[in-house]
């Protein structure tokens, strides 16, 4: 038998001869266990509101169909609604049905699909300040029933025949706020806005002298001098 003499030596061979304890670390209890489920399900219950409160939109608004240009009016079959789910300043501004939309005239183009607003479409009604004036344009001079509230026109007053007659330009880019009549009924009835007594003048005396021809400019830059 081999005998360790030195003391410090002793000791660290008795330290190596036994056994080595690891502690577990212990499992959570009851109460924790139950604590954590109860988290657990809070999570669940505020995402699956939160997915509820989200869902699908209910409340449909008024798109294009097609491609809308701009200048023209708007026929039936180029308006369809969709469900969206907007804010309430842009709410504000769009439409749900789409019929009193109908025969209105597009200030701006639209792309098949897009929300139509309010600042998509021309004025209809005169601005402060501005002149409201009737006048009669035979059908044949005044594009049929294809000027709607709306557009914009240039009006032209033809006086004279033949070599003698004279056209020159009364008032430009005026807006139409209602035009009254049809084809075949012996001519339109057009109001439109001006915007200063000059113009009012130059119509009047135009409708009162000779025949007027309505130029439909919705779409061209807008001029208003008279020429």
């Amino acid at each position: 038998m081999k005998v360790i003499a030195d003391p410090l030596t002793r000791l660290e061979a008795e330290a190596s001869n036994r056994p080595v304890v690891r502690r577990r670390r212990p499992l959570p209890g009851g109460r924790a266990v139950f604590g954590g489920f109860l988290v657990a399900v809070a999570v669940v219950g505020t995402v699956a509101a939160q997915q509820a409160a989200s869902g699908p939109p209910k409340t449909r608004f008024v798109v294009a169909a097609a491609p809308l240009v701009a200048g023209r009016a708007i026929r039936a079959n180029e308006l369809t609604t969709r469900p969206l789910d907007l804010p309430e300043p842009l709410a504000r501004r769009a439409y749900q049905d789409p019929g009193p939309l109908i025969g209105r005239v597009l200030a701006a183009t639209l792309a098949q699909g897009e929300l139509l607003q309010a600042s998509a479409l021309a004025q209809r009604g005169p601005a402060p300040g501005e002149r409201e004036v009737s006048f009669t344009a035979d059908p044949a001079r005044s594009l049929g029933q294809r000027i709607a509230a709306g557009d914009l026109v240039d009006v032209y007053a033809t006086s004279g025949q033949g070599d003698g007659g004279r056209t020159a330009a009364v008032v430009r880019s005026v807006r139409v706020i209602d035009r009254q009549g049809r084809d075949g009924s012996g001519g339109f009835i057009f109001t439109v806005a001006l915007g200063t007594p000059d113009e009012v003048q130059s119509l009047v005396a135009a409708a009162a002298a000779g025949s007027l021809t309505v130029v439909r400019t919705t779409a061209a830059p807008p001029a208003r001098s008279a020429g």
